[in-house]
């Protein structure tokens, strides 16, 4: 089974930091990358698409042409919990932050839930529409002290892994 990520199109907090609300839209180019989103050598249809909750993700892959058999919605592919850089919290967001221990053992979760899928038998290939800094904490190796994950650009498409 092939995992692929897709990053979100760029979002408003991309281009102004400031404006950090965590369920924050895409921009106009956000929204112009989404919809030119091209896998090329990528698959354009997928078994399963799995999606992080926060609205640019769900906007990203609703206005691409990629396609799926199965969609679902999973907080586990949601944004790394860093806080909220400002007092400018909506009414149900919550200023959380996840400690090194805690996202590591968000991405042991990650790994178990897409093993679980495997062993469904019944998806050949699975896109993750998620965030940066969710990807580069999965692709994250280390060496020595020192770890090095995969930074993609906003609306990219890879593959992560077979496994």
């Amino acid at each position: 089974m092939d995992i692929y990520f897709v990053r979100h199109g760029e979002s408003t907090y991309n281009v102004n930091p400031l404006d950090d609300s965590i369920d924050c839209p895409l921009t106009t180019l956000g929204v112009e990358q989404s919809i030119k989103l091209k896998p090329c050598s990528y698959p354009n249809h997928y078994s399963l698409i799995i999606c992080s909750p926060l609205r640019r993700c769900i906007d990203t892959i609703k206005l691409s042409k990629i396609t799926c058999d199965h969609f679902e919605i999973n907080d586990l592919f949601r944004e790394i919990r860093s806080g909220s850089k400002s007092d400018l919290l909506n009414e149900n967001e919550k200023n959380l932050f996840e400690n090194e221990q805690e996202i590591k053992q968000r991405i042991n979760q990650i790994n178990s839930y897409l093993l679980e899928k495997k062993k469904l038998n019944i998806y050949s290939n699975i896109l993750i529409v998620t965030h940066g800094d969710l990807i580069w904490n999965l692709t994250a190796y280390q060496i020595d002290d020192d770890l090095f994950g995969k930074w993609v650009e906003n609306a990219q498409l890879l593959h992560w892994k077979k496994i």
